[in-house]
């Protein structure tokens, strides 16, 4: 079921609901959409009411004409509150920065999961975010998305190639505009270590083992910053595993959640 809920802004956030049990939100990251977690959701909604969310600026929810990251910490928090307290939350990549950005102000999340979260700085610099902004504006999405998934996505230059002309090319291609932006708010983002070490959350923290070093070294320093937080290996896997293992994410998400709630 499609339903949206209106954010601080006016903006129209699209949330998919299905399954029964405790609520589950699934926040996608930067270059994609809640279609990231097609694969994940149906292995999950036998025991939870998985919420999928597009964030804003792509799939079906609206957007303004700013964007600051300040603005996706507050769609999160519009989509908890209609969720309800209770809610176990899970974000990949930008998703989980974002939802790591937000747990330590919030009352009533029930635990946190955390699929390769970036920190300021590891991904990429200003130079590259305006040259890929520049291949955008001049039409050359597809030299852009190649380059993205390479560069952020540790993916080979054999697996992009691949992937050209498919489903999942074609739905990337349409969420490029929203890369820059994001690319810049997450350079300027700091871990929130102070606010992190408050945290009393039961938390898990998801690595592939063939992952971008960025990502290694970002989940490091979450788990150094997190009391507690557990780091589960997903092995032979990298930073594309909702798609690539999505049954491997759900052993491991559920098995925490099993644990932990």
């Amino acid at each position: 079921m499609l339903s949206y809920v209106t954010s601080s802004d006016g903006v129209k956030i699209a949330c998919e609901t299905s399954g029964s049990g405790p609520p589950l939100v699934l926040l996608h990251g930067a270059g994609s959409a809640r279609w990231s977690f097609d694969g994940l959701r149906p292995l999950m909604e036998d025991r939870f009411t998985v919420v999928a969310a597009d964030r804003r600026g792509r799939g079906d929810s609206g957007d303004a004409a700013t964007y600051e990251l300040q603005r996706d910490l507050a769609d999160l928090g519009v989509v908890l509150t209609r969720t309800g307290s209770g809610a176990i939350v899970f974000g990949h990549s930008y998703g989980g920065m974002i939802a790591a950005a937000l747990a330590p102000s919030l009352d009533g999340m029930r635990a946190l999961a955390l699929y390769e979260p970036p920190m300021g700085g590891v991904l990429t610099d200003p130079g590259w975010t305006d040259r890929i902004e520049r291949l955008i504006r001049s039409g050359r999405r597809e030299e852009m998305l190649a380059e993205y998934l390479q560069v952020v996505g540790g993916y080979a230059p054999a697996e992009v190639e691949a992937m050209r002309g498919t489903e999942p090319w074609h739905a990337r291609l349409a969420v490029t505009p929203t890369v820059p932006r994001e690319m810049r708010a997450e350079y300027h983002h700091a871990l929130p270590t102070a606010a992190l070490a408050r945290l009393d959350l039961p938390t898990l923290l998801l690595l592939g083992t063939e992952s971008p070093e960025w990502a290694r070294r970002s989940t490091k320093s979450y788990a150094a910053a997190i009391p507690g937080a557990q780091v589960r290996s997903l092995e032979g896997q990298g930073h594309g595993a909702l798609a690539a293992a999505p049954e491997l994410v759900a052993r491991e998400l559920s098995a925490f959640l099993a644990r932990a709630v």
